[in-house]
């Protein structure tokens, strides 16, 4: 069985498939450090991802999965208080579900600028230190990493009868799929100052965030459709900055250590599926998450294996 894709959603179906029985390499045509994944904010938070009672149930798989790796350690994994601030007294909490408990904060607790807010405990990864243990599992599952780009899926059928589509914003060419198109990301790492809770901000379309992550802060971030542009743009830092320091007066002290973009490969409903091909083959779809890869990866990852086995 061949995964093409080397993101945080083809390697974690990898191991999935692994650990199930089936003998399996991934294809990746970029180093890790190249992926969207690894420009990721990587909160447990699922966001620009549709159909939505899909996405509560496999975000609500890899919460667990994700919360007994905080507790074993050593994955880069931790959980992590986070407050949510909304525009509206009675926000809709679609995916609460999927968390053990949602505390509503009182009216008096909070802040300007919000009509309600809530608090709960999600778990953040260290993306660098996440995405290290996963690839160290697939080395200790026998799992080849193979750096190959993909022009068309009968490369990999020549290699093997399944085949796994977890190419993220490559499958756009991969599959003709005209639905799947980018969104920009943009976050910076804020040095230099420190809080213990995130902060998530739904009061507007562009994604506001800041995630505490091992001695800096990820500040976010820009939802741009179909901008394509991988560089840092200068005012999207700005905004950034004034937007979380508006909130927050305190983080007016931090300097901008990073800035990272990433993009989103977002299309109206995650591919999820199997496809089988004339001669017999078995094609699995697995992208269009949008930004909830590290939100959802270990449900669809479960899927994934559910669709193979049957």
């Amino acid at each position: 069985m061949v995964v093409v894709g080397c993101g945080v959603i083809g390697l974690t179906t990898a191991l999935r498939l692994r650990s199930a029985g089936f003998d399996v390499e991934v294809w990746a045509r970029d180093e890790l450090s190249a992926t969207t994944s690894a420009a990721a904010g990587a909160i447990w938070y699922p966001f620009l991802a549709e159909p939505r009672e899909a996405v509560a149930r496999w975000s609500a798989v890899t919460f667990t999965q994700l919360r007994a790796l905080a507790e074993r350690g050593g994955a880069g994994v931790r959980m992590c208080s986070v407050m949510e601030g909304f525009a509206d007294e009675t926000p809709d909490l679609w995916w609460a579900s999927a968390v053990p408990d949602v505390e509503v904060i009182p009216s008096a607790e909070v802040p300007n600028g919000y009509r309600s807010a809530v608090r709960t405990q999600v778990p953040v990864c260290d993306v660098p230190v996440y995405l290290g243990w996963l690839i160290g599992e697939l080395a200790r599952a026998e799992i080849n990493v193979v750096r190959r780009e993909v022009a068309d899926f009968e490369e990999a059928f020549a290699a093997a009868d399944i085949v796994v589509n977890c190419a993220g914003l490559g499958a756009r060419e991969l599959c003709q799929d005209q639905d799947l198109r980018p969104v920009r990301g943009q976050l910076i790492f804020l040095d230099g100052v420190e809080m213990e809770t995130a902060w998530i901000d739904d009061t507007t379309p562009r994604p506001r965030y800041v995630v505490p992550r091992a001695g800096r802060l990820v500040l976010g971030g820009t939802a741009q459709e179909r901008d394509e542009r991988t560089e840092p743009d200068d005012d999207d830092t700005e905004r950034i900055l004034a937007d979380a320091v508006k909130v927050w007066p305190g983080l007016s002290e931090g300097r901008v250590g990073a800035v990272s973009v990433g993009l989103r490969p977002y299309r109206s409903a995650v591919r999820l599926e199997r496809e089988l091909r004339p001669d017999g083959r078995l094609l699995l779809h697995n992208y269009g998450h949008g930004g909830s890869g590290y939100t959802v990866s270990w449900g669809c990852a479960d899927d994934v294996v559910a669709l193979a086995s049957g």
